[in-house]
């Protein structure tokens, strides 16, 4: 870093040299102004450069408190070195949700409440507390019961087991929640502390019942090292061994050169003033030193997002563990990666291999055809769409990384109907001609039918990333639900199939007489698996589906997921059930003991008030008609499903 003094050396050389220059003028004036102007500029430039420093440092200060050390190696350098030439980009990354996807834990990146917390959760107690800039759980010996879980051993009564007060090191997610590691005894591993902070919320759930899986599985005990370092952080590696955990990362968080790649080129190309101007006057052609992902053709580009956002095997996972994922932007993806794609693929054979070893290997991410099911796996959707088969799309047609809006990186030129249109010119004369609804309106948005929400994740339904067209077919064969009922919540499956018919030419299944008589989404919602009802449960607090389907006969069905046997089925219940008029201060904890919640469920029934009869949401003339809604839950789906985000 350079000193105060050094900076007063130069100031003075500075000086020095302007005098040099002012008497060599020969009676030409040199404007002051100037000297002045180099020498603000050099002095600023020096103290930029030590800023930059001061903040390297400190993050190396953090980065040595966790077992996981920063590995400067095979050309990454990091994204504090992009900053000084790349202001704009730099800023728009730092913003977003990306950069702080992991982090050291520090003030300013813990969002959860430590402040003396006591959390029970499967007979355990855990107690949160901050001690100045540093967070704390102490809780039962987790290394101590898997030991003696290996060596077969009893464990003994809760209150005899040894409890261990670890200090939190790191942190993963910081948009919907975010979940806290500690490390090993031996610093080598990190291990999750089990509970994770909801923002929305602000509560702290068990980290069992966050995410969507049997009330009765087994508690969820993940190690950092080998589950979330490939995707969360930048050229991550495992190196696990006989002796331990070496890991490390080049950064934390997923930073520039996790789509650029990495940049030691780049940087000393450009350290050359002469190499930049050239550069920015597009003198030296394409610069072979980076990957910008927009200049990529739409495949290579897809795939910049694919290496995280995709279902898909290591294809080596021996130098992965060693060495990291060898694939680089630019590459092709499938040199280091193979996609899990059952809808195209069906007889891979990696595929039939790992069903041979885990037969409910596909249900946990994809609907029986083969349709991605759950968040963070968009690629295998779009990969599977016939516009991507055009060769023109990728995941840039539609998101721009460095929008000034972090929150899904919308293209600034291809909001709404253009990401589709710039395409589709066919259409955008007379759109209301094709979507048979008002120009403007929801039903008439091309992502609301081809892109509807029925990919699950993060507590919430997210959208389908394979471009696709709804039919009641798929509907009934795979039980997702389509876009058409998705937002028309009070319609039959029956009244779809007429719609989908007359419009658009689409051949109406055979349907029964459930099909024709009860709103479908009332069948996902009652007798649907977890997932279908965890869909429903968040169409239900859809604003727009609410303005289309009307609210005032949807209190008492959402009701009935307040006693879902899946916590997470009853947290989207709860929220849907607040956005209703009059239940906007509903108090009900959705991981109570199972009589609270009935009696919450009850308290939401007695305060609805029952609108007009319509028997298709199981409104009768005397209000709800509890003996047909008792049939449809006895028919419900209870098979044990896990959805794997």
């Amino acid at each position: 870093m350079v000193s105060p003094v050094e900076i007063l050396v130069m100031a003075v050389a500075l000086v020095l040299a302007a005098r040099v220059v002012l008497r060599g003028a020969e009676g030409r004036r040199v404007p002051v102004l100037l000297v002045a102007i180099f020498g603000g500029t050099l002095v600023g430039a020096v103290v930029e450069h030590d800023s930059l420093q001061l903040r390297e440092q400190a993050l190396q200060a953090r980065m040595a408190k966790i077992p996981v050390p920063r590995r400067e190696a095979d050309g990454f350098v990091g994204s504090d070195t992009c900053r000084s030439c790349h202001p704009r980009e730099h800023a728009t990354w730092h913003d977003a949700f990306h950069r702080t996807m992991t982090q050291v834990a520090t003030p300013e990146a813990v969002v959860g409440d430590f402040d003396d917390v006591t959390l029970e959760s499967r007979g355990y107690t855990y107690r949160l507390s901050r001690e100045d800039d540093v967070f704390y759980v102490e809780m039962v010996d987790a290394e101590w019961e898997r030991a003696r879980t290996q060596q077969r051993r009893d464990l003994g009564p809760m209150a005899s087991r040894p409890r261990r007060r670890n200090r939190v090191v790191m942190t993963t997610g910081s948009h919907w929640m975010q979940t806290y590691w500690y490390a090993s005894k031996d610093g080598r591993e990190l291990l999750n502390v089990p509970f994770v902070y909801v923002m929305e919320d602000q509560r702290w759930i068990p980290r069992d019942e966050v995410f969507l899986r049997p009330p009765d599985a087994r508690s969820l005990q993940q190690r950092w090292n080998d589950n979330c370092l490939n995707c969360h952080t930048t050229y991550g590696q495992p190196r696990a061994s006989a002796k331990g955990w070496s890991t490390a990362v080049a950064e934390l968080g997923i930073a520039c050169e996790a789509c650029h790649g990495p940049a030691r080129d780049h940087v000393e190309r450009h350290r050359s003033p002469l190499a930049r101007y050239a550069a920015h006057l597009g003198q030296d052609g394409p610069d072979p030193t980076i990957v910008n992902p927009a200049r990529l053709e739409p495949a290579r580009a897809g795939e910049v997002c694919g290496q995280c956002h995709a279902k898909a095997w290591i294809n080596d996972f021996r130098k992965f563990n060693a060495n990291g994922l060898p694939y680089r932007p630019g590459d092709e993806l499938a040199r280091s990666k193979t996609m899990v794609l059952p809808r195209s693929n069906p007889e891979h054979p990696w595929l039939l291999k790992t069903l041979e070893m885990d037969p409910t290997f596909l249900e946990r991410y994809f609907w029986s055809d083969g349709m991605i099911r759950v968040s963070g796996r968009e690629h295998n959707g779009m990969v599977e769409s016939a516009c991507y088969g055009g060769g023109q799309m990728s995941c840039l047609s539609c998101h721009a990384l460095h929008s000034e809006t972090p929150e899904l990186h919308p293209h600034p030129e291809r909001s709404g109907d253009a990401g589709c249109l710039h395409c589709h010119q066919d259409y955008a004369a007379d759109v209301p001609a094709h979507t048979h609804h008002a120009a403007g309106s929801t039903g008439s948005e091309c992502v609301n039918c081809h892109m509807p929400y029925t990919s699950y994740g993060l507590m919430r339904a997210l959208r389908s990333h394979l471009v696709d067209s709804p039919t009641v077919t798929a509907s009934l064969e795979t039980g997702r639900p389509n876009a058409c009922n998705g937002c028309h919540l009070d319609r039959t499956l029956g009244w779809t199939a007429e719609h989908l018919e007359s419009w658009w030419g689409v051949s109406s299944p055979e349907l029964s007489a459930d099909d024709q008589q009860v709103a479908a989404s009332v069948r996902w919602l009652l007798e649907g698996d977890a997932g279908q009802r965890a869909l429903m449960a968040w169409a239900y607090g859809w604003a727009p589906a609410a303005a289309t389907s009307g609210t005032a006969w949807m209190a008492p069905l959402l009701a009935v997921l307040l006693e879902d046997p899946y916590a997470t089925v009853r947290f989207i219940a709860a929220r849907s059930l607040r956005t209703l008029p009059g239940f906007e201060s509903l108090e009900v904890d959705t991981l109570a003991p199972e009589a609270e919640r009935a009696a919450a469920a009850e308290r939401v029934r007695a305060q609805w008030t029952a609108p007009a009869a319509n028997p298709s949401v199981l409104v009768g003339p005397s209000g709800l008609d509890v003996a047909e809604l008792t049939r449809r839950l006895e028919a419900r789906n209870d098979r044990p499903l896990e959805l794997e985000e």
